[in-house]
């Protein structure tokens, strides 16, 4: 078995310079004077400064091509799963922009599904990438039900028809981001009043069929998600670190 480092820029300038230079997961660049502070908290408005450190999650696509990945959209890097080289930036050719998305995809033979939060219209745009393509086209968008700012993302359910969003009570704070706290999940902020929420999306139309009021909850990895058609409705199965849960989509 080998192992590569890949070639990001992140990776690239702190080996030039022996020190951390871009704002990674849970720790930032120690800055040496006032004002590069003030340039880099610039460069955090633009996402020039947040990471393209791709290792949290490696998908396959249909086409072959393989992918690292993390939660900012620029950390998409293709590698040769034979050599692991890295070979490139996966750009992608749509317009939609944003700094952020799930950090682990949907990947199927015949789709590629993805969340991107809106941090200024707190919500979340739902996303599709056909094989062989660059481009997400929206499936649809849920709007968040509580709190000043989206949930964190990390990934989320799917089953045959719907696409599970999770709302969660751990939401995006800039406040704590111009912070910059080096300590773990220092850019986000626990707000148990906002509420946690699953919002329900059909895959076909892109509505919003149903939501559940969650118990207060992490989504991180979600295990295992399924639906049962009963006689008068579905239900949706979700499992993660908690025990399973179940919730109505509603009527047939």
């Amino acid at each position: 078995m080998g192992h590569r480092q890949i070639e990001s820029d992140a990776y690239k300038a702190a080996k030039k310079s022996n020190k951390l230079c871009y704002r990674e997961f849970s720790e930032v660049p120690k800055h040496d004077n006032f004002l590069a502070y003030i340039g880099d908290l610039a460069n955090l408005l633009s996402g020039a400064s947040l990471t393209d450190n791709a290792n949290t999650g490696v998908v396959k696509l249909a086409d072959g091509r393989v992918v690292c990945l993390t939660e900012t959209i620029k950390g998409s890097i293709v590698i040769d799963p034979n050599t692991l080289d890295t070979l490139e930036k996966f750009e992608y050719s749509d317009s939609w922009g944003g700094l952020i998305h799930s950090a682990h995809p949907i990947v199927t033979d015949s789709e590629f599904l993805t969340l991107l939060p809106d941090l200024l219209n707190p919500g979340y745009m739902v996303a599709r990438m056909d094989p062989g393509t660059n481009e997400r086209k929206v499936i649809g968008r849920v709007d968040c039900r509580g709190g000043p700012s989206p949930g964190w993302v990390h990934s989320f359910p799917v089953t045959e028809h719907y696409v599970i969003v999770p709302e969660m009570p751990l939401r995006y704070c800039a406040k704590n981001l111009l912070k910059a706290e080096p300590t773990p999940l220092y850019k986000f902020k626990w707000c148990p009043e906002s509420k946690g929420f699953m919002h329900v999306m059909c895959k076909a139309s892109g509505k919003i069929v149903s939501y559940l009021l969650w118990q207060l909850f992490i989504l991180e990895n979600s295990v295992i998600s399924y639906e049962k058609i009963c006689r008068k409705c579905v239900e949706i199965h979700v499992s993660d670190a908690f025990p399973t849960k179940k919730g109505f989509v509603g009527n047939m």
